[in-house]
């Protein structure tokens, strides 16, 4: 059942639980709770022309007769319109008007994705078993075996010692009715498919734009995602966990998504365009990885000179003060070339991605916070 006290991040994302050696085997999974929650639409709708979808199929659209009097051509859309609406024009004498007419085609995704949804497809591929973190994607086949053998296999993922774990010992594609089982609605991506649009799938929670307010998640692109890595909505400092890491970035699965754009940024064109892959489908740590890793890049000399003015020393400010950031905590200055993060300013916090207004792929929005 919903629950009003819970975070806002613990409707999609956050705790999971593990599946312990007491439990009842015997009974099937519980998936996290059916949550109400409403959160903002993602992607945005873009208000700017777009190409149209499946544009190599033949055009589907028809011709109508209107019937349009001629006392009253000054009008003649307005007709038109009406028609349209009613069916019918007033009576007189009329003048033949084709109506062009082409019906926008549907969004075969626009049916909401709910927020445990998400959630559920981390805990199946990252569960926790016997308290120990545990790989079960990707997968290439599954196997169904029995409770007995299922208690052995959770068993032994643990030593005698407190912290002698061994995840190495789960079998990827182990099939039980006890254990989190992948959601239906994130098929494997199909080589060869076409892609639906940016604007046409359904971006993760955690990777949504707020238009205000805090981010979904607290991380300054400067540090490693997988080790520092927080959520953002919350008065407390809880970090981010692989689970979460593996969860689909949009559905369906996109297998490419092309970054050409940042928000917000006064440069006639995004120097740094970049494609993040994954055949078996994109998750939202493969986005947050490959960001990582195209602003950690170090800048040249040329490429910094041929920046405003501005930009330079924003960069050049930024640059000290990431390389001196730990003497306060007693340690010695950073030995560091300027990175295109420095680029970014004070504005180096994640705060989520959609789709770029030339429709050909996605921006990266970055904050103060």
């Amino acid at each position: 059942m919903f629950s009003p006290g819970r975070p806002n991040y613990e409707h999609h994302a956050g705790f999971y639980r593990s599946i312990n050696p007491g439990h009842d085997l015997s009974k099937p999974w519980e998936g996290s709770p059916i949550s109400t929650r409403s959160l903002p639409e993602s992607p945005l709708k873009p208000v700017f022309d777009l190409p149209k979808r499946n544009q190599s199929i033949p055009s589907t659209s028809t011709v109508s007769v209107v019937k349009v009097p001629v006392a009253r051509r000054k009008g003649l859309w307005r007709c038109i319109l009406r028609f349209i609406r009613s069916g019918s024009v007033s009576s007189g004498k009329d003048v033949i008007a084709p109506f062009l007419g082409s019906p926008e085609p549907e969004n075969p995704y626009s049916e909401k994705v709910p927020l445990h949804e998400w959630k559920q497809y981390g805990y199946w591929a990252r569960p926790y078993l016997n308290d120990v973190l545990c790989e079960n994607s990707p997968v290439t086949s599954e196997k169904s075996i029995s409770t007995e053998a299922l208690a052995d296999l959770i068993t032994n993922l643990r030593g005698p010692e407190e912290y002698d774990v061994h995840p190495e010992r789960w079998v990827v594609g182990t099939k039980h009715r006890a254990l989190p089982q992948r959601p239906a609605r994130w098929k494997d991506p199909v080589p060869g498919e076409p892609f639906p649009f940016p604007w046409e799938v359904q971006l993760n929670p955690l990777l949504h734009h707020p238009i205000w307010g805090p981010a979904p998640l607290s991380w300054c692109i400067w540090a490693n995602p997988y080790t520092n890595l927080y959520y953002g909505r919350t008065p407390l400092t809880v970090r981010c966990t692989d689970p979460d890491r593996q969860q689909p970035a949009t559905w369906p699965f996109l297998t490419h998504m092309h970054f050409n754009a940042v928000l917000g940024d006064h440069a006639y064109k995004f120097p740094w365009p970049f494609t993040v892959c994954n055949p078996r489908g994109i998750k939202v740590g493969d986005i947050l990885a490959e960001i990582h890793y195209q602003f950690q890049q170090p800048v040249t000399e040329d490429e910094r000179s041929s920046w405003v003015l501005v930009r330079q020393e924003a960069a050049r400010r930024t640059f000290q003060q990431r390389c001196n950031n730990g003497i306060s905590l007693g340690q010695p200055p950073l030995v560091d070339v300027m990175r295109r993060c420095d680029a970014l300013g004070a504005q180096m916090w994640f705060r989520g991605i959609e789709p770029s207004v030339d429709g050909g792929g996605w921006m990266i929005s970055f904050g103060t916070y």
